[in-house]
């Protein structure tokens, strides 16, 4: 629900994003420091263990590093040169501490696109490659009745009670498996059975 690439883009910000974020700029503050004394005690900044702040920022640089190798690559319709690309080598201070958040951003993006990808089913958003992306704003939400956004988020990850979700949710029988309560109740008949053979044996 957070995926700026998604077909629907809601206004709402991961936590987890934001923190991490804020954890990058902090490093990337005391780094740029023009107090000696800061610069010199180098303070640690704790994160946990999964996610180290200061391989992320290390990672940002680099993959920024390696962009401005390749160079400025077309990635939609626009012409050559319509769009101008900010370089690593070039930027100073607060520009380069936005680069990097914005590339951890960037990453957080592309792991979520990656994860909604291995979901069969509310994934399938990633294969729809002709519709176009809608964004709602915050004041859009609110002047929109409840079952409409309701209808919005659940077509698009696909949790509306269709026929198939029904059956495969257990509410609805299969229409292709006539025979499954049959087939049920000879199951339930024959573990009777076997129960009470053994009960006289």
């Amino acid at each position: 629900m957070y995926c700026r690439k998604a077909k629907l883009r809601l206004p709402l910000k991961s936590i987890l994003e934001e923190y991490k974020c804020g954890k990058a700029r902090l490093l990337s503050m005391l780094e740029d420091s023009e107090d000696p004394i800061v610069k010199t005690v180098q303070p640690t900044i704790k994160t946990g263990r999964k996610w180290k702040v200061v391989e992320a920022v290390d990672e940002a640089k680099k993959c920024l590093k390696i962009k401005e190798v390749i160079g400025q690559t077309q990635t939609d319709r626009k012409g050559l040169g319509s769009s101008t690309a900010k370089w690593w080598s070039k930027a100073e201070g607060k520009e380069k501490r936005d680069m990097v958040i914005n590339e951890i951003r960037l990453n957080e993006d592309s792991r979520r696109v990656e994860k909604a990808v291995q979901q069969p089913q509310q994934g399938q958003w990633t294969n729809w490659d002709n519709a176009l992306q809608k964004s709602l704003t915050w004041n859009e939400i609110w002047h929109m009745a409840p079952l409409r956004i309701s209808f919005l988020i659940r077509s698009v990850y696909d949790l509306l009670p269709s026929n198939a979700n029904l059956v495969r949710w257990g509410k609805k029988e299969d229409p292709t498996m006539p025979r499954q309560a049959e087939h049920r109740a000879c199951l339930e008949l024959l573990q009777n059975l076997t129960g009470a053979i053994h009960m006289e044996a």
